[in-house]
C-alpha cells in the first residue's frame, strides 16, 4: 500500500511543478489558512462527526517556522450505546534554515493520538536533516528532503516501541490559478529495528469563494507496518471544509 502512496505523491509532485500554494512570502509575517466540517444525524441511530486542519507559516530570506494541525472527531449513538468512532489530534512543526539559494537545513518535531483509527494512545517525534529546493518560483515550489529522527510510540494494546528511524520526504505547493492552490507532502520511515515501516501523505486543496474565505478538500493516508492485532494498516482520512486564509 505505502508503494501506491509514493507512486501517487510523486506523480502529483513531478508532474504539477513541470507545468509551469506557491513560493511563501518572504515578508516575516505569519501567512496560513484554517478549515472546519463536520455532519451531524439522528434518528434511529445518531451521529456526529468533526474535522479540523490549520496550517501557517512565517518566512523570511533566511528561515521559515511552519506550524500545522488537524483533528477529526467522530461519535455514533446505536440502541443507546454511544461510541467514538475517531478521535483523531495532529500537532506539529518545522524550523527550515537557508544555507544557500538552494539548500537548507531543518528541525521538526510532532505529536499525535489516534485511538480509535490507528490504535496510538500516543506517537511523539522529533526529526533533522537537509533539503533542496528543486523548484522556487511564485507559481511552484518543490522540495526534496532527508535526515534522522527519534520516534516514541505507544498502542492501545500496551505495547510501544521507541528508537532512531531515518526520514526520506518530498513537498510541494502549486498556485494553480488566482484563485486555486494545491499542496502535498509525502514523508517515509523504512523499518528499523522495532520500528515498523512508516508512509504519511498529505494534501490540500484550496479555492477562494470570497475575500479570505475559502473551500478546503484534504486528504491524509497513513501507513503503519506495526499495528495493534485486529487494525489495518493503513488509514485515510478525506475532509471536505470551509474555511478562511490569511
Amino acid at each position: 500500500m505505502f508503494r501506491t502512496l509514493a507512486v501517487a505523491a510523486a506523480a502529483i509532485a513531478l508532474a504539477s511543478p513541470l507545468a509551469v500554494h506557491a513560493q511563501d512570502k518572504q515578508d516575516g509575517l505569519w501567512h496560513g489558512d484554517a478549515s472546519l466540517g463536520g455532519a451531524l444525524s439522528s434518528g434511529n441511530n445518531d451521529s456526529m462527526t468533526l474535522s479540523v486542519n490549520a496550517n501557517t507559516s512565517r518566512a523570511t530570506t533566511q528561515d521559515k517556522i511552519s506550524l500545522y494541525g488537524i483533528g477529526n472527531y467522530g461519535r455514533t449513538k446505536v440502541d443507546g450505546v454511544k461510541t467514538t468512532s475517531a478521535d483523531l489530534l495532529r500537532l506539529g512543526g518545522r524550523y527550515d534554515f537557508n544555507l544557500s539559494p538552494d539548500w537548507f537545513a531543518f528541525g521538526a518535531a510532532e505529536g499525535e493520538t489516534d485511538k480509535a483509527g490507528a490504535g496510538v494512545r500516543d506517537r511523539y517525534s522529533l526529526n533533522g536533516g537537509m533539503g533542496y529546493h528543486v523548484v522556487r518560483d511564485e507559481r511552484n515550489t518543490f522540495d526534496l528532503f532527508g535526515g534522522v529522527g527519534y520516534t516514541d510510540t505507544s498502542f492501545i494494546d500496551g505495547t510501544s516501541d521507541r528508537g532512531a528511524q531515518a526520514l526520506l520526504g518530498e513537498e510541494s505547493k502549486h498556485k494553480l490559478t488566482d484563485t486555486t492552490s494545491f499542496n502535498q507532502r509525502l514523508t517515509y520511515h523504512p523499518k528499523s529495528g522495532d520500528l515498523g515501516t512508516r508512509v504519511n501523505l498529505d494534501a490540500g486543496l484550496s479555492t477562494q469563494i470570497s475575500g479570505g474565505w475559502t473551500l478546503n478538500t484534504g486528504l491524509s493516508s497513513r501507513y503503519n507496518s506495526e499495528v495493534p492485532e485486529g487494525l489495518k494498516k493503513t488509514e485515510n482520512l478525506l475532509t471536505v471544509g470551509f474555511g478562511y486564509k490569511f
